[in-house]
């Protein structure tokens, strides 16, 4: 199926450099970013009557704190949050920060 979406001129820029340099195309970064979201849990607003609390929903079969906040969208995409993938978390942010 082909759609057309409209995309910020510098957001679209950023990604076609980064698959160029990745030897990906767009259109395969787009549809696994798409696959990661359909198959990721569903984001509730914690503000709504009935929402469940934060240490009502699973990461890998464990509560997620309260204190995890906005990192919890995160941690949801993760397979595993051993020292290891955190710190290599924190290093591929550091690096994508640099970039920009």
């Amino acid at each position: 199926m082909k759609a057309t979406l409209e995309i910020p001129d510098e957001l679209y820029r950023r990604v076609k450099a980064k698959s160029a340099l990745e030897g990906r195309p767009v259109r395969e970064v787009a549809v696994e970013l798409l696959r990661g979201y359909v198959d990721s849990p569903l984001v509730r607003d914690a503000d709504k009557e009935g929402a469940p609390s934060p240490e009502s929903e699973l990461v890998d079969g464990e509560p997620v704190p309260s204190w995890f906040g906005t990192f919890r969208e995160s941690a949801q995409r993760v397979g595993r949050h051993g020292l290891d993938e955190i710190r290599e978390s924190i290093a591929r942010g550091i690096a994508e920060d640099r970039d920009r």
